[in-house]
């Protein structure tokens, strides 16, 4: 049994529980906003803005040392505070309040399946692909395990597929317009890729690729460890990229 499969499936269900959690925050958002509009711009994380239903309901109910405990800084406890008194919303009953309980809750146990999601995934990664983990992450990697299809799959592909992994729609674009191909796919994910400057984004896309397309390999046929060697190199090549292209320079060079 190939547990590549299981990390797949794993990385599938956190993307379906971010779409879900995104789908029910902005309707307990729109909800509760009938009580208390103003929280809503208060309060971008859809974790914090749930807890607050979930644990207060009742704007009345927020004091500075309950939001003290979930950690807020003074000036956000003193705004939130002051929009609670000065509310425009309506007020509502036990009974309104606990159906919207009923999402808030929802959305924080998802939040709890998805972290937990995270640390198997992690185990699943570093036994199935520990070099490709190495280079990326477990979330990453798995998602290139998902899009390829499997470990073997990601494995026979040469690094310039891996670099656009992820972009097909933009590369039929390309290809059906003459345009630019995409000059990454997924791997935008990458940390040192889009904090870069545009310029040094497909070089350091095209690095990253090469040494994931070796780490498939060896995941997939050998199963020694070369995560470190490939991150050092990798290092070098990034640094390399970055003093060589500080600069960004303004002829184009047509192929």
């Amino acid at each position: 049994m190939k547990r590549d499969l299981l990390a797949i499936q794993a990385v599938r269900a956190m993307d379906d529980i971010d779409k879900t959690i995104n789908l029910f925050s902005e309707r307990l958002r729109e909800w509760y906003s009938i009580h208390f509009p103003e929280l809503d711009k208060l309060i971008e994380d859809h974790e914090e803005y749930a807890t607050i239903v979930s644990r207060f309901g009742d704007r009345g109910f927020l004091t500075i040392d309950s939001l003290k405990e979930l950690g807020f800084n003074e000036q956000r406890i003193n705004r939130i505070l002051d929009a609670a008194k000065k509310s425009i919303g309506a007020d509502i009953s036990e009974d309104d309040l606990s159906a919207m309980r009923m999402i808030a809750n929802t959305i924080l146990d998802l939040y709890n399946i998805r972290r937990n999601l995270n640390n198997y995934l992690e185990g699943v990664m570093k036994e199935v692909a520990p070099n490709v983990t190495a280079l990326v992450g477990p979330a990453l990697g798995a998602r290139l395990l998902s899009i390829a299809g499997s470990l073997d799959e990601l494995a026979k592909m040469p690094a310039s597929t891996i670099q656009v992994l992820g972009a097909e729609k933009a590369l039929f674009r390309a290809l059906r317009s003459g345009g630019r191909p995409p000059k990454h796919g997924i791997i935008f994910q990458y940390p040192a890729i889009h904090t870069s400057p545009r310029w040094q984004r497909g070089k350091i896309a095209r690095a990253l690729a090469a040494k994931l397309a070796i780490a498939a390999r060896v995941d997939a046929f050998s199963g020694r460890f070369i995560g470190d060697q490939l991150n050092e190199q990798l290092k070098k090549r990034i640094d390399e990229i970055k003093e060589k292209f500080a600069q960004h320079h303004h002829h184009h060079h047509h192929h």
